[in-house]
Formats: C-alpha cells, structure tokens, sequence
C-alpha cells in the first residue's frame, strides 16, 4: 500500500483544483485575522481572536467539503477510475491512501490558515491578542486540525457512496446549511435531535462551544462517529459495485 502514496500524490499535486483550494483555505485565513483585526482598529474595540477561530473554521469547512469530494469522485468524473483498479484490485487500500493524503493536507492548511489568522489579527488589532500564550488560540491549533481530518473521513465516504463531485458537495453544505436548521426548528424535538447532527457537534467541538448538556469531547465523538459510519459505508460501496 506505501507504494501507492507517490502515485495518489502526483494525480493530486497535478491538478489545478488542488492547489487553489489548498490556497484558499490559507488565504481567507488570513483575510479574516486582517479583517477582524483591522475592525478592532477601526471601532476601538477589543479583538478577540476566537472570532477568528469561528469563521476560518466555517469557512474551511466550506473548502474542504469541495476539496475532499474532488479527491474522491474527479477520477470518476474523466472515467479512468476503471483503470486505477484494475493497477490496484484492493480498492480498499486506494480509499486508505486517499483518505491519508486528504487528511494530511487539510491538517497542514487548517493549521497554517489558523496562525495566519491570529498573526495579523495581532499585528493590526490595536491590542495584540498574544495568540502564543491564550489558552483559547492554543487549543484551535489542534482542535481546528482535528476537526478538519475527521471532516475528510466524512466527505470522502459521501464522495464513494455517490461517485459524483456535485452530489458529494451538495449533500455536505444541504446536511450542514439546510437540513441541520430544518431539524432545529421542528416543534418540541428539534433542540434535542440536533444535538445529534454532525455539522454543529462539528463546530460546537471546533469552537469550544459544545451544545447545552454537552462536553467538547461529546461533541467531537457524535462526529466522529458520523464520520467513520459514512467513510466505512462509502468504502464498502466502493469494494462490491462496478469500478
């Protein structure tokens, strides 16, 4: 299975969706410590980093959700997916190595986003946050990570359940966007079924705000346990239909 690491890597690294969305994680992490801290400037109002923390993790959910359904469904997109496993017949082992590489990256960038972020926001805000020090800033630059790699367990077995880019997408931003907030406004059960739903235990976990009731670490095992329910349906699906 090692060997297959270079192979996934040079497929990813030669396609232009990669780098532009790896970008764009990074960037608007950046954009949104400037923003935020150039607004404490402006107001004369204390900047406070964790608001940072909340957007560039709403914002790299977006990024990865895209980015880890392309991983998966591009090669069915262009039709060589036939191709890949017959070089490969363990088509589990390729959901491994996809699954590795995509987490590696969105840990990388997510972390790399997040220091953006708090670096600016510093360097503007009229008085530094001191991000090195602050025990809220510090538990972003792995909860944030953390959260993104079990992001990607969860993208990439929607992506092998629907083998479709834009089916993958869809599902991932209608689940957190639409049908997460349908839930929560049903009468009587909704405030307690969503508790329940991936995307706000995802950011309830992210954020340190877990939902009334609840632990952080609640917060992050109902996620997690979405996340391997999809990822070991989508490689099961992978391995007993149709290449």
């Amino acid at each position: 299975m090692l060997n297959q690491f270079p192979a996934e890597w040079t497929k990813l690294r030669s396609t232009a969706s990669f780098w532009w969305t790896t970008g764009l994680i990074i960037a608007f992490g950046a954009l949104f410590g400037a923003l935020f801290g150039w607004s404490a400037r402006l107001s004369n109002q204390l900047y406070v980093p964790t608001l940072v923390v909340a957007v560039v993790a709403l914002t790299t959910i977006i990024i990865v959700i895209v980015q880890q359904s392309m991983i998966v469904t591009t090669e069915y997109r262009y039709g060589i997916q036939a191709t890949n496993f017959r070089l490969r017949p363990k088509r589990w082992e390729v959901a491994v190595v996809k699954l590795l590489l995509g987490a590696l990256i969105v840990a990388v960038a997510s972390v790399i986003a997040v220091v953006a972020g708090f670096v600016l926001g510093d360097l503007i805000a009229p008085v530094a946050a001191d991000w090195k020090t602050g025990e809220a800033t510090q538990r972003a630059l792995w909860a944030v990570p953390l959260g993104m790699v079990l992001l990607t367990l969860f993208v990439q077995g929607v992506g092998w359940l629907t083998r479709n880019t834009t089916a993958s997408v869809v599902i991932g931003l209608g689940m957190m966007f639409v049908i997460e907030t349908i839930v929560a406004l049903l009468p009587k059960i909704g405030q307690d079924v969503v508790k329940y739903m991936p995307f706000s235990n995802l950011m309830g976990f992210m954020n340190n705000q877990a939902a009334e009731g609840m632990t952080v670490w609640q917060s992050l095992g109902i996620f997690a346990a979405w996340a391997v329910v999809v990822w070991v349906l989508g490689v099961v699906s992978l391995t007993v239909r149709d290449a």
